[in-house]
């Protein structure tokens, strides 16, 4: 399905792309941003590798930036600290004979290193100058559980000292101790997830064959980081891709959802302004404003060809002014990345964004807007500063490009609001003159008989076999089970208008996707609706129902012949034929705070049409109510057989196909 809008938007970005000014080739990788429907497009580097410096390290862990303005390195295999001066040379060590293999560092604003030594399986903490202040391991309480062991790998320290450790292997989250060693919680546990298999597993698996899979568990965070507000963000490796970030505020709730991530993060920081920046064991770096809205994806693997920019075992990584520094555990160096002027004038608005200036801020996603059409933050920020003005039809334009259903809703509100408040009271006077009008000519036509011609044309069109048809479609809605019986007994109905049911049925279902609202559609622009596979979809389902309805009939003492099941399923499906459109319709006049309604209407058509098909299967076939539920499920498990056997002859036939191939491409090749 051709995407129009989005291809002409994709050919316009790589077009401005071309600029020289404004593209660096020598970059070893492609930037990517989302852009429409979710997707991500390639747009011009946000960021381009400035240098490689090589460290006297051994498999180094930790980087981080202390509050003096340095830059810390904990060297694990030379069990220490280093302190890197502003030129990246040594400055200084901290820990020799003290550690063995730190793996996480963190230092307060007194210059006081908490350290997650994994050598040692223990907490350490070092004065200023170096030395011991205490050390403590796995904790002593109850609460922390007799059989959880203590493999603490990562840290950050809060406000009030206290401790959030990445334990290795911890299922109930980060291990919370204080300065002196006491457990304190757990806090921030990942949710354990369950797929189809493990459902089916538990429904029909003994216990003792439960016992022999492995426990469906929390996958444990892999690393932590805090902000100046004292919020704190976890990434997880293994688990979804849109589970694999998390910000949790005091309480433990998470406050970022469904946010575009990876599965094997290895790290992740958070800036004074609340950049989020995060990288992943193939050497990508994710970048995020502070509720989790992707800015960028860049970075790349480095295969051998040790091109500047490229990573081999990312551990951790670093903000410092405009530049990223992502430490590499296997090259035993630091490699940096500075921000372009593209991604400097994003941050600079998603900064006035996120403090609430979108007025002050809509100048720069203007110009991004030049430099990636579809960088859909930039619209965002758009639309909330038009919105902000009180411009709400520009904002309402903005808002559908920008996908935000939210803001859509809210601004077609006060749009809404307002045309209610100015033309209220002339439409209700209106209305008013209609029915008054109504009234006066029903009493004059029933002395006049002004429509007896019409009337007596109307039933001479009821003669003919489609109107009738059509008409007696209008009886299911008093009298559906009277009605199924004259389909029975070929009193009523025809193949033909049956046909041209189905056919109205699927022309619907098509309609409505283009009908309904932004707002409620599952689409974020009509340019997006796969019409073809729509109209597969619906025909498919009409095809498996009534062949699997009748097959299954046959078999179970059912009356009815495939010419009655084939006529009476169209029938039964008057309530979407008829109210799907006008819901549809509806939809454009609602907002968020009205979903009640269009949820409310949809799923009274849909019990309405599945409550017809029921009673047809019922009187058509002449089953009691119980043999017409079984009828029913093995219909619908019938389906579902022929959708899977569809799709083994699929994949048998696509496999013979390619074998095929190779031996007439074998024999081109020996000819």
């Amino acid at each position: 399905m051709k995407r129009t809008l989005p291809l002409l938007l994709l050919a316009i970005t790589l077009l401005t792309a071309a600029l020289p000014v404004r593209t660096h080739a020598l970059s070893p990788y492609t930037t990517w941003a989302r852009g429409p429907g979710g997707f991500l497009y390639p747009t011009q580097d946000a960021y381009i590798p400035l240098d490689e410096i090589d460290l006297p390290l051994s498999a180094p862990e930790e980087l981080f930036l202390a509050p003096d303005g340095f830059l810390y390195v904990a060297d694990t295999g030379n069990g220490r600290i280093v302190k890197l001066d502003k030129d990246f040379q040594v400055a200084a060590e901290f820990g020799q004979g003290i550690l063995q293999a730190p793996t996480g560092l963190f230092i307060d604003e007194d210059g006081v290193f908490y350290i997650a030594d994994a050598g040692k399986n223990a907490i350490v903490i070092l004065n200023k100058d170096g030395s011991l202040r205490t050390e403590f391991g796995r904790p002593s309480e109850p609460l922390f559980g007799k059989r959880r062991e203590f493999l603490p790998r990562k840290l950050i320290v809060d406000a009030r000292k206290n401790l959030y450790i990445v334990s290795e292997g911890s299922v109930d989250g980060l291990v919370m101790m204080n300065t002196a060693g006491n457990f304190i919680g757990y806090f921030g546990a990942n949710r354990a997830q369950m797929s189809l298999k493990m459902i089916l597993q538990r429904m029909f698996l003994t216990k003792e064959q439960l016992e022999q899979f492995i426990k469906t568990e929390a996958a444990s965070p892999s690393n932590v980081a805090i902000d100046r507000q004292s919020l704190i963000y976890t990434v997880t490796a293994g688990t979804s891709r849109d589970r694999s970030i998390r910000k949790f505020n005091i309480a433990g709730s998470n406050l970022l959802e469904n946010v575009f991530g990876s599965t094997t993060f290895r790290d992740i920081h958070v800036s004074e302004n609340g950049l989020l920046a995060a990288v992943d064991a193939d050497g990508r770096i994710y970048e995020y404003n502070a509720n989790g809205t992707l800015l960028f994806v860049f970075g790349a693997k480095d295969k051998g060809e040790q091109r500047l920019g490229t990573l081999t075992n990312p551990v951790s990584i670093e903000r410092v002014g405009d530049n990223l520094y992502v430490l590499d555990k296997d090259k035993n160096a630091i490699l940096t990345y500075r921000a372009t002027d593209f991604a400097q004038r994003v941050h600079e608005g998603v900064r006035l964004y996120m403090e609430g200036f979108y007025v002050e801020a809509k100048p720069y996603f203007e110009e991004v807007l030049t430099y990636n059409g579809l960088f859909l933050m930039s619209y965002q920020g758009i639309a909330d500063a038009y919105y902000k003005q009180n411009d709400y039809f520009r904002a309402l334009q903005a808002y559908r490009t920008a996908e935000d259903r939210n803001g859509y809703s809210e601004t077609f509100w006060e749009l809404r609001n307002a045309v209610l408040q100015q033309y209220l009271g002339s439409a209700l006077l209106a209305l008013f003159g209609l029915w008054f009008a109504s009234a006066v000519f029903t009493r004059l036509e029933k002395r006049y008989g002004w429509l007896d011609p019409l009337r007596q044309k109307a039933r001479e069109l009821q003669n003919i076999r489609l109107v009738d048809d059509f008409l007696f479609l209008f009886r299911f809605i008093k009298q559906p089970a009277d009605s199924f019986y004259y389909i029975k007994k070929d009193l009523r109905g025809s193949l033909t208008f049956a046909f041209l049911l189905y056919l109205w049925v699927v022309m619907v279902r098509i309609l409505s996707l283009y009908l309904t609202a932004f707002i409620f559609s599952p689409y974020p622009s009509p340019s997006w609706i796969p019409v073809e596979t729509e109209v597969v979809y619906a025909v498919l389902a009409l095809l498996l129902w009534n062949a699997a309805n009748y097959l299954v009939s046959t078999i179970s003492d059912g009356e009815g012949r495939l010419r009655h099941v084939v006529i009476g399923s169209a029938y039964s499906l008057f309530p979407y034929a008829l109210f799907a459109l006008p819901i549809a319709l509806l939809s454009n006049l609602l907002t968020l705070n009205e979903t009640f309604l269009f949820t409310f209407s949809t799923q009274i058509m849909w019990f309405w049409t599945g409550l017809m098909l029921f009673i047809m299967v019922k009187e058509v076939h002449n089953y009691s109510l119980s043999e017409t539920i079984r009828n029913i499920l093995t219909t619908l498990f019938t389906m579902a057989m022929f959708l899977l056997t569809g799709y083994i002859l699929y994949v048998l036939f696509n496999q013979l196909y390619e074998f095929i191939l190779a031996i007439v491409q074998e024999v081109g090749l020996r000819g």
